[in-house]
């Protein structure tokens, strides 16, 4: 498998081209490890020339996932289509991968608050206010 990867300031672009499969993920997941350890915890995996993922390849991605959050970054999927789209909804993991269809899109998505972290926000406002006793929106 080809994995190339392309740096855009603070997120890195990460492109393999072929099946992400059992024959395939452990160089996934060193190509992953090798980015972590040079400090980078924000990675788009773009899946445009990935046609196939089978349970070890998933795997390696969610795998992916757990070490980017863990280093405060984030693992976005890029250009999910075909068979993959159907894997990931099968699995419910689209519901835990952010997808877009924009490289531009994706890499701004990390410097945005999303709905998860707007909720959060609210949440902590909302109880910071119910613990000083005040109506939403008085001091």
């Amino acid at each position: 498998m080809k994995i190339e990867e392309i740096v855009r300031g603070d997120v890195v672009i990460v492109r393999p081209q072929g099946r992400l499969t059992v024959e395939s993920e452990g160089e996934f997941r060193e190509a992953l490890r090798r980015l972590f350890a040079g400090g980078r915890a924000r990675l788009v995996l773009d899946l445009a020339h990935v046609p196939f993922v089978d349970s070890c390849g998933l795997g390696a991605m969610i795998q992916g996932y757990i070490w980017a959050r863990r280093r405060g970054g984030g693992l976005k999927l890029l250009n999910v289509s075909g068979r993959n789209v159907h894997l990931l909804t099968l699995t419910k993991l689209l519901t835990v991968f952010e997808t877009f269809d924009s490289e531009e899109e994706a890499a701004r998505s990390f410097f945005e608050r999303g709905p998860r972290e707007q909720e959060k926000v609210w949440r902590k406002a909302s109880a910071e206010v119910k613990g000083r006793g005040a109506a939403p929106g008085l001091p």
